[in-house]
């Protein structure tokens, strides 16, 4: 897999992210919406194949990115690249070897602002992180009072690392929350 870092990319947008490990799971009632997400990460690159299903009803999405970190000194700071799919397409590349990660999202309002709030499920079951897209320059705040830490700057966080993750690895990461 190549380490090529592009800084601009005339088809990635940039996203500034920041996530937190949750502590404890808020009351849903101020929940927008959500979506049961399936995603795959494929071996030997940065890709990722989705499928999202609505909550709420509605016909899945299907789609294929890319998150790339150009700037190692900036945990926040993500190229992201998407392509939707079609279901035909989507169940072709679903058969490349990856590893699978399970959740659903809701969006929470809380504090004035709408976060993602991501419960995984199967063997990532009891990990919930908090994550939102700011604004570049966008002063730092505290992650609200029902979570534990931010993680942002913790690979071990990240949808690809988490799908690929060992036992060992997921026990670690499971536990840092309590």
């Amino acid at each position: 897999m190549s380490e090529s870092r592009p800084l601009r990319s005339k088809y990635a947008h940039p996203e500034y992210e920041r996530r937190w490990l949750v502590r404890r799971l808020p009351d849903l009632e101020p929940a927008v919406r959500g979506s049961h997400i399936d995603d795959r990460y494929l071996v030997g690159t940065r890709l990722r194949l989705r499928r999202v299903v609505p909550i709420e009803g509605g016909p899945p999405v299907y789609k294929l990115g890319q998150k790339v970190r150009p700037d190692a000194d900036d945990g926040r700071l993500v190229m992201h690249t998407t392509m939707y799919l079609t279901v035909e397409e989507h169940a072709l590349m679903s058969r490349l070897p990856g590893a699978d990660l399970f959740k659903t999202r809701y969006h929470l309002a809380c504090g004035g602002r709408t976060f993602g709030l991501d419960v995984f499920a199967g063997r990532l079951s009891g990990l919930v992180l908090l994550e939102i897209e700011t604004d570049p320059g966008e002063e730092l705040f505290p992650g609200p009072s029902f979570t534990a830490r931010e993680v942002t700057r913790d690979e071990r966080y990240t949808g690809g690392c988490l799908a690929f993750a060992s036992d060992e690895e997921l026990a670690v990461v499971l536990s840092m929350g309590e």
